[in-house]
């Protein structure tokens, strides 16, 4: 009988951490459209976030706002570790807000979603789930860039095959469109 109720404390704790993660990823995503912005932090499959962060306009010296460029930044891993703690010039930083993480694990994708157009250097045009998208290759590294409506999304892949790059590439410009 011990081992039953030792096994559901166990069960108990597991979901409990899930939840607060997902609770805090829930948290980010309203931040996220508190900021006016239209981005939705992707679920990838197979992969977790582990930071996400909210960079806003410059600030003149009094605080206040100089333009409306903004940008959010998510990373994913393959197998989230524990909570780090962030370093103190994150902390600092006052353009730049920490809303989910960091968390432990090796980055393997890097989004950023930016209010307004980018391009890339040195890139070629592809065309992935029928949209115009930048690619630029350096080493492991893939780089795409996706210019929509409302702004522009960079997808930096490392170490992925061209197939898995493909698949999520798709998958988060149908949940950005």
């Amino acid at each position: 009988m011990k081992k039953l109720g030792m096994l559901f404390c166990v069960c108990l704790l597991l979901l409990t951490g899930c939840q607060s993660s997902n609770d805090g990823l829930a948290k980010a995503q309203e931040k996220i459209d508190q900021s006016n912005l239209s981005f939705k932090i992707p679920k990838l499959d197979g992969y977790e976030v582990n930071y996400v962060q909210l960079v806003g306009p410059p600030k003149d010296e009094q605080g206040n706002a100089m333009g409306d460029k903004q940008e959010v930044l998510v990373t994913y891993t393959d197998h989230k570790g524990k909570l780090m703690k962030p370093a103190e010039e994150q902390k600092a930083d006052k353009e730049r807000d920490i809303l989910y993480g960091p968390y432990q694990g090796e980055t393997f994708i890097t989004i950023t979603y930016s209010s307004f157009e980018s391009d890339l250097d040195n890139s070629q045009d592809i065309v992935i789930d029928g949209e115009q998208v930048q690619k630029a290759v350096a080493g492991e590294r893939t780089l795409l860039l996706f210019n929509g409506e409302e702004g522009s999304i960079m997808l930096e892949y490392n170490k992925l095959d061209q197939a898995a790059i493909t698949q999520l590439t798709e998958q988060v410009i149908k949940e950005n469109k």
